[in-house]
């Protein structure tokens, strides 16, 4: 039952038959792969993916498993269902192939035995800036440099806190070429980012790992229109 979600969070009393017990669960219809789209226009595959998801739910509507239910998304475009089934059922539903999951949101004659999750560190990368003072130079135009730091912390607040408190120890002089005295200092913290790294070990992956992102619009460098080809 591997589509099967939260199943392993609630202890069944085994003096009721499973055959007697009933199940909420949220089900979900699978999305279309988007190739077979690939040939028409984007207002023609809206109507065909709207369709294809009403099929998909007639179909299992059709089965008779459950007598009443609750759509998820819209009528257009239904996503899937809310429904109290049968728990045999579950296995006839799971190997449907136009389910992509199921989630399970209660179970009757049954206790709910999910342990609270226990808050663990996570890596974020903080993106700071870091102004640089020579010593007796003034001018129009400052170096600055931005820098990302990746640090473990429990959330980006106190990622932030863990970075506040080195800004002193971190504004160190050293002496330049010309004998004056340069500075880097802290400026500001501008961004958190809440990364994916697990472990250590997660920065051998092959194809690397992403540290930072942020979305941002441009000009457009060309006039060219993309066709949607690859």
């Amino acid at each position: 039952m591997k589509n099967i979600y939260n199943l392993e969070d609630w202890k069944l009393n085994k003096d009721i038959l499973n055959a007697q017990r009933f199940v909420e669960v949220k089900i979900n219809l699978k999305y279309p792969e988007s190739e077979q789209f690939i040939g028409f226009k984007p207002k023609e595959r809206i109507k065909r993916i709207n369709l294809d998801h009403q099929i998909k739910l007639n179909e299992l509507l059709a089965l008779n498993l459950f007598d009443k239910y609750e759509i998820n998304g819209t009528k257009k475009r239904p996503l899937g269902v809310k429904a109290k089934i049968k728990y045999n059922s579950l296995s006839i539903i799971n190997k449907l192939s136009y389910v992509s999951s199921i989630w399970i949101e209660s179970v009757d004659h049954a206790v709910n035995i999910k342990k609270e999750e226990i808050a663990t560190e996570k890596y974020f990368c903080v993106k700071m800036t870091v102004a640089i003072d020579i010593e007796g130079i003034s001018c129009k135009k400052q170096d600055i440099e931005k820098r990302f730091v990746l640090i473990k912390a429990m959330s980006s607040d106190e990622a932030y806190e863990k970075l506040e408190k080195t800004k002193e120890t971190y504004t160190t002089r050293y002496l330049n070429s010309d004998g004056r005295f340069v500075r880097w200092k802290i400026e500001s913290f501008d961004d958190c980012y809440e990364t994916d790294i697990i472990s250590p070990k997660d920065l051998d992956e092959e194809a690397g790992v992403e540290v930072y992102s942020k979305l941002k619009s441009r000009k457009r460098k060309s006039t060219d229109v993309w066709d949607g080809a690859f």
